[in-house]
């Protein structure tokens, strides 16, 4: 009877994984495209927000649905159960300040470039400088008195840069940077080139999802190795161990 129900089981999980394996190479050919290009019958990209702006879900435009390969399913992820639980999928930790993506793209219609000006300037994304919020955030006090709150704190942190951090030389309280917590970590060998990929039409969406429909941003994918060569292979770059690992 065992022996039954172990076969009926094996049985069930091939016909899903060869179900999912026509799938991923049927969508292969649309998918390239889409990730480079905005067609104009397509809905419209992060920073273009307000009133018109479609609802797609957060996992939308993303490569390949954020699977190294047709069996890397979320459920099965090894980062979710063996480690490094922010390198998996739906890893959203607390922010010191609820930023919401939703109010400022999605709403404000503000362009991602507004605050995230070094992405094709610079390697690195970098997280917007105290000063850049306050560009707004010194005239702008919120409407609810949630968002006063939280602007009231922001404040604190512009009012007392220029004084020392907290007592004990401690990064907290005020005095200090923001503590964001990076949701996008890759390991220390990964060395990923941001504004070599936004120079060549990558969109931000391919890789972080519908940001502005994020209350508090997530991750969409676990960016294994296998899912950055894929797409590197369709787009016909390079995959010399090179240009990531040197």
């Amino acid at each position: 009877m065992l022996r039954k129900v172990f076969l009926f089981s094996l049985a069930c999980c091939t016909v899903f994984v060869l179900f999912q394996g026509v799938a991923f190479f049927q969508k292969d050919a649309a998918l390239a495209p889409a990730v480079f290009a905005q067609d104009s019958s397509q809905p419209a990209p992060a920073g273009k927000g307000g009133e018109e702006y479609p609802e797609q879900g957060i996992a939308a435009g993303v490569w390949n649905e954020g699977q190294a390969v047709f069996w890397d399913l979320h459920l099965i992820d090894h980062f979710r159960y063996f480690g490094a639980p922010e390198r998996a999928r739906g890893y959203k930790p607390e922010q010191p300040i609820p930023f919401s993506h939703v109010t400022h793209v999605k709403e404000n219609q503000m362009e991602c470039q507004y605050c995230h000006w070094s992405v094709e300037k610079s390697s690195y994304a970098a997280i917007p400088e105290v000063e850049t919020c306050m560009g707004c955030h010194r005239y702008i006090s919120g409407r609810t008195e949630e968002q006063q709150e939280w602007i009231t704190k922001l404040r604190t942190y512009w009012d007392n840069s220029g004084e020392p951090y907290g007592e004990n030389g401690e990064k907290s309280g005020l005095g200090a940077p923001i503590p964001w917590q990076k949701v996008h970590a890759m390991p220390n060998y990964i060395k990923f080139n941001h504004k070599r990929h936004v120079k060549a039409g990558v969109s931000c969406h391919a890789c972080h999802g519908q940001i502005p429909e994020m209350e508090v941003v997530e991750r969409v994918s676990s960016m294994k190795m296998g899912w950055c060569i894929d797409c590197h292979r369709q787009q016909g770059s390079s995959i010399d161990c090179a240009t990531c690992h040197y």
